[in-house]
């Protein structure tokens, strides 16, 4: 049995003799610290983020049983669709997987109590809603059925809210705040780390629905949570709500749309996050597995160095253990320094990746630099710098020192040193070139985003969001406010034009109507549902869109006149074929209360839905005729639009000083953020395989040149018998040709895991995609090829005469 202070006297003994030799070697020191630190730093940047979106727990009780539900919604072209209350209810009282379920729905409102007035987003939901979450409030309570059955003017408010406008008051329960011009009363506070689906949910009031609501299928707005029961499988509780669906079918044939997703709420706020943040996770770890592989083939040329040394004290009774423990340790405390270097540079990086936290996350997903995040990088230092020291160690243990001492310290290493180096700098380009393919298929995609023809001009808009209080209900009412504001703003300085809408483009997948076509029968296989926008006249002018027949809106659409709408390409070419729309009527109405509008005018298709969604049939309706609210107001400018938002705002306050502004932003920032998460990941990634690339190269470089210093005797003989300088430079650049070419090789099969891994963050090119894969796989040859071009040079370049007379 090994005595304890023996062992701890001989690991001393270790450390002290590697910080002796690390003393004595300065630039390796400072060399291999940067290459650990910024390894080692990405990866802990990285993993904080990972950490808190997809390892820690929803502050919720149970978090592993709450799931979403959604209508399936393939057929109107959006995959997920928002339930019907009938739906809603149907699959309350059909399941048997589920101990409770309760539906949200979206709401705002403007509050005008406790200062400036200010538009907040809030949700109407049932009482048993926060018992299927599993929150409770920081003080006060929630809801009762009672409450929800009357739809009583009582909110339970965000903990942000509370502390934002109400300082945090301890008697806030109790006290009225004013929503819409309404008293509200306060009941409860909910905890800071709540959230779902929004973080800037402000409030919460009880929704109740109507035996009328009960019946509604076509009304698609709600939002649906649920608890399984204890021990409930989720494969099970779908396969139990495929049976509900298959019963609903069957019972309610003229909606086919009953079909369900369940989806645990954990991925439902994730979204496309998860793919994001494991795609980073693999790159940085590329990055980092790189700069070992470069650290392991210094350590092993400066155990190589020492190998006459070594082989004298194996030879003299040293133990191989102890000297691959001395490697090893040596490797041990360069991962601790990359380790404290890498924490430093990790926390700046902490920061910049909270944008790739989704909001619909609560505040305790944020990325963090705690204990866990300190453990991590302790861990992985550990285990770096055991990684890097393992090829030499693995040397020292199995390397007879009889071989040692046969080998002249000028003619180089043992064919197994060779290989291992050579291996290292294989692993290296194959690691490199799956982080420069990755790169490049998203550099592609964002490039097909852009290419896209969005059908209305981006540049020159400001938006600003109004959303009107019941005081303008009535159609004259808000049609006198927006006409107010429209005028107002018209009259500024460097205006072009201004226009309301109900949804502008990008801002939502829904927004839908449904319709009827005069003359056509009903037929099931069609939803009959559109796009549905309410304009002003100008909008769609103002939007540079392309008129294809008909005619605009105009100031005669009135109130009183025949009522018309605008329908866009896609839906003309549905229902009117090879001839002209104009004539057609449409109504938005059931066939015994059909209020018929005329087509007008056809316009070329917007891409209301975003980038990657499909064009879908959409119709416009001009506001004086609509009952829809237009919310969000457009303004066309030949300055900076963000210049004249302030005077916007004037004159709005002018028209109504308690109607707030909110979302006041650019059309450019509006369309730009739709495919924000793509650029983030698209730099990171291409950050992550410039330092790849840079790290490889460097490994190369360095596994010639020293193959060159080692092999110099031997290609001074090859001069001096007659090789020319031309043939040495093949002879060196083929060997760092033959290593790149075989990285290159496994590197593309390398690339098929990454890039099926980022298959969903792709547009328009496929994950698999052999033109990029041999680009840059082209791209990494001709720089490898430069890179083995300068130690090629050098060996070209030496004096056979001086190395004879050296012998």
């Amino acid at each position: 049995m090994v005595d304890p202070m023996t062992a701890l006297q001989g690991t001393l003994q270790d450390v002290r003799s590697a910080l002796r030799r690390l003393r004595r070697s300065p630039g390796f020191l400072a060399m291999a610290m940067v290459s650990l630190g910024f390894g080692i730093g990405l990866n802990t940047a990285i993993f904080s983020a990972v950490d808190a979106a997809l390892l820690r727990p929803l502050p919720y009780a149970d978090p592993d049983r709450v799931v979403m539900l959604w209508e399936d919604g393939s057929r109107l072209g959006l995959g997920k669709n928002w339930p019907a209350p009938g739906n809603y209810q149907e699959w309350k009282r059909r399941n048997h997987v589920f101990t409770s379920m309760t539906a949200l729905l979206s709401v705002s409102a403007n509050l005008t109590s406790d200062g400036p007035a200010e538009q907040l987003f809030g949700r109407r939901v049932t009482a048993d809603f926060f018992s299927v979450i599993g929150v409770c409030p920081v003080i006060g309570r929630t809801f009762t059925t009672e409450e929800e059955n009357r739809r009583a003017p009582v909110a339970v408010i965000s903990y942000g809210l509370w502390q934002r406008r109400y300082a945090a008051d301890p008697n806030i329960v109790g006290r009225q705040i004013r929503l819409d011009g309404s008293g509200i009363t306060v009941i409860g506070v909910l905890p800071r780390e709540f959230a779902l689906q929004r973080r800037d949910v402000s409030y919460w009031m009880p929704a109740s629905f109507s035996a009328a609501d009960l019946e509604n299928r076509s009304s698609h707005a709600l939002h649906v949570v649920a608890r399984l029961k204890p021990g409930m499988r989720l494969e099970y509780a779908r396969n139990d709500m495929r049976t509900v669906a298959a019963e609903m079918s069957a019972e309610y044939p003229e909606d086919r749309s009953i079909g369900v997703f369940v989806v645990p709420v954990k991925d439902e706020l994730l979204g496309s996050a998860r793919t994001d943040l494991l795609v980073l996770l693999a790159g940085a770890g590329c990055v980092l597995l790189i700069a070992c592989a470069n650290l392991a083939s210094l350590l092993l040329e400066r155990t190589l160095a020492r190998r006459s040394e070594i082989a004298v004290r194996v030879a003299l009774g040293a133990g191989r253990g102890r000297l691959a423990r001395q490697i090893a340790t040596e490797g041990v405390l360069l991962g601790a320094a990359g380790g404290l270097l890498g924490a430093i540079c990790a926390a700046p990086g902490v920061r910049l990746l909270t944008k790739l936290i989704p909001e619909t996350l609560p505040p305790s997903a944020a990325p963090q630099v705690d204990v866990r995040l300190l453990g991590f990088t302790l861990m992985l230092s550990l285990a770096t710098g055991l990684l890097f020291s393992l090829a030499p160690a693995l040397q020292i243990a199995w390397k007879a020192p009889i071989l040692a001492l046969k080998q002249d310290g000028r003619t180089g290493c043992g064919t197994g040193e060779s290989r291992v180096r050579d291996a290292l700098v294989v692993i290296e380009v194959a690691l490199a070139l799956v982080l420069l393919a990755g790169s490049g298929l998203l550099l592609q995609t964002l490039a097909n985003l852009r290419a896209l023809n969005l059908g209305f001009r981006s540049g020159g808009l400001l938006t600003l969001r109004t959303v009107l209080p019941p005081k303008y209900r009535e159609r004259a009412a808000s049609l006198a406010f927006t006409n107010r504001v429209m005028e107002g703003v018209r009259a500024l300085p460097g205006v072009t034009g201004v226009a309301y809408v109900s949804t502008l483009p990008f801002e939502s997948r829904g927004d839908t109507a449904k319709y009827q076509i005069e003359g056509r029968p009903l037929d099931l296989s069609d939803p009959g549902e559109a796009l549905y926008r309410v304009v002003t006249n100008d909008y769609l002018q103002l939007l540079g869109a392309r008129l294809i027949e008909g005619r605009w809106f105009d100031r005669g659409d009135g109130p009183e006149t025949e009522r018309v709408v605008l329908v866009s390409e896609t839906f003309a070419r549905k229902y009117w074929p090879n001839k002209s729309a104009l004539g057609h009527r449409i109504s938005f109405g059931s066939s015994n209360s059909a209020t018929w509008s005329t087509v007008a005018g056809v316009v070329r298709d917007l891409r209301e839905c975003g980038y990657e969604s499909a064009l879908r049939p959409a119709i416009y309706q001009p506001a004086a005729q609509a009952v829809r609210q237009t919310r969000d107001l457009v303004v066309g400018t030949t300055r900076d639009p963000l210049v004249i938002a302030p005077s916007v705002r004037r004159v709005i306050a002018a028209v109504d000083p308690e109607q707030p502004v909110s979302w006041v932003r650019t059309m450019d920032e509006m369309i730009e953020s739709s495919v924000t998460d793509r650029r983030q990941v698209l730099v990171l990634l291409a950050m992550f395989a410039a330092l790849a690339l840079l790290l490889a190269l460097i490994g190369l470089y360095g596994i010639l040149s020293s193959a060159v210093t080692r092999r110099s005797r031997e290609l001074g003989l090859r001069m001096a018998l007659g090789a020319t300088a031309a043939g040495i430079q093949r002879m060196v650049v083929s060997r760092g040709l033959a290593l790149a070419s075989v990285g290159l090789g496994i590197g593309l099969a390398g690339c098929w895991a990454l890039t099926r891994l980022m298959k969903s963050l792709l547009y328009g090119v496929d994950a698999i995609d052999l033109k990029t894969f041999a680009a840059v796989a082209a791209f990494l040859a001709a720089v490898a090829i430069v890179t083995c071009w300068i130690p090629a040079r050098r060996a070209s370049r030496l004096d056979p005469m001086a190395i004879l007379r050296e012998e």
